[in-house]
């Protein structure tokens, strides 16, 4: 676990240098927005650092709506897939120009899920 913590440090220190705010999960309170950290010390797959861009609860939840007004084509989603597409993509390169080893997980429950390998 604390190899784990370490290496959550040395990358939000990475990504505040590059000017995000990170909130670790558990640690922080209210409307968690930006980037999200989770250590999870569960041994094998399930374990890991995390990271992943969140929206503000306002827009998730007008993404929900628009799913069941518009189903899966509503502009709403399609911003909301674009956004985070693209944060993930950002987040991914600059973890990895820092020098991080990152993997996407193939998890349809959280696409945009990304493990910190070191």
């Amino acid at each position: 676990m604390r190899t784990r913590e370490q290496l959550a440090r040395r990358f939000c220190d990475a990504l505040e240098a590059a000017g995000f705010t990170v909130h670790q999960e558990g640690r922080s309170q209210g409307d968690l927005r930006g980037v999200l950290l989770s250590v999870d010390p569960s041994e094998g797959l399930e374990g890991g650092v995390f990271v992943w861009w969140s929206v503000a609860h306002d827009f998730a939840s007008a993404v929900i709506e628009s799913v069941h007004q518009e189903g899966d084509h509503g502009h709403t989603l399609q911003h909301y897939a674009f956004v985070n597409g693209h944060m993930h993509a950002t987040l991914v390169s600059v973890l990895e120009s820092a020098g991080f080893q990152t993997v996407d997980l193939d998890d349809d429950m959280d696409p945009f899920l990304i493990r910190v390998v070191s």
